[in-house]
């Protein structure tokens, strides 16, 4: 592992311990182990941390979240397949999905940046769902209205079940899947072909 993912990777345990106002670059080169001088030498600051930190949390998850993506052969698979690497990656990492919402809280950080699918990263995903609104499989909503109603459910209903207020069960993980695909499809669609 290179010195700058190390560092961010220690950032990301020490932003989650102890919240941006606590947050000492001497704290971080300490968890790090290495000299509080040699960070500055990856970043200016530690504003600009926290923004190469929120780009680096939002790249690996788009690695997590669309693997296997472009292997499927139909946009419901596609779908399926994001929605429950979303959901697992979730309750694998809760700690990432509060410092996704503690960077949008954070002065100086480039808050246009921020929200998880807003990125290169997440191009993919992005493409899929204009390419179902360009060809009216789906609604023809606002892009992130349509990922509200639907990928975003896997996000809820994790935190619901973090939280132990519903017990994971593969049926209802489906059933609340399959409806969140069946909210954004176009009542109207006439299929033409598959969307790749």
């Amino acid at each position: 592992m290179d010195k700058r993912t190390q560092i961010l990777i220690a950032a990301e345990c020490v932003l989650a311990e102890r919240g941006f106002y606590a947050f000492s670059m001497q704290n971080l080169a300490d968890t790090a182990g290495v000299a509080a001088g040699t960070l500055y030498r990856y970043f200016d600051s530690k504003e600009a941390l926290m923004n190469e930190l929120q780009k680096f949390i939002r790249e690996q998850s788009a690695n997590i979240i669309l693997a296997g993506f472009n292997e499927c052969s139909t946009t419901k698979n596609k779908y399926d397949l994001v929605w429950q690497n979303i959901f697992d990656y979730v309750i694998a990492n809760p700690r990432r999905l509060t410092l996704i919402e503690v960077l949008h809280c954070i002065p100086n950080v480039d808050q246009a940046d921020i929200t998880l699918f807003e990125n290169e990263a997440f191009k993919p995903l992005i493409f899929f769902y204009q390419q179902g609104i360009n060809t009216k499989q789906f609604l023809n909503w606002q892009l992130f209205a349509l990922i509200a109603v639907s990928i975003d459910t896997a996000i809820s209903l994790a935190k619901q079940v973090i939280r132990e207020r519903v017990t994971p069960d593969q049926k209802q993980l489906d059933q609340v899947r399959d409806a969140s695909w069946n909210i954004i499809q176009n009542p109207h669609f006439k299929p033409t072909g598959i969307i790749q």
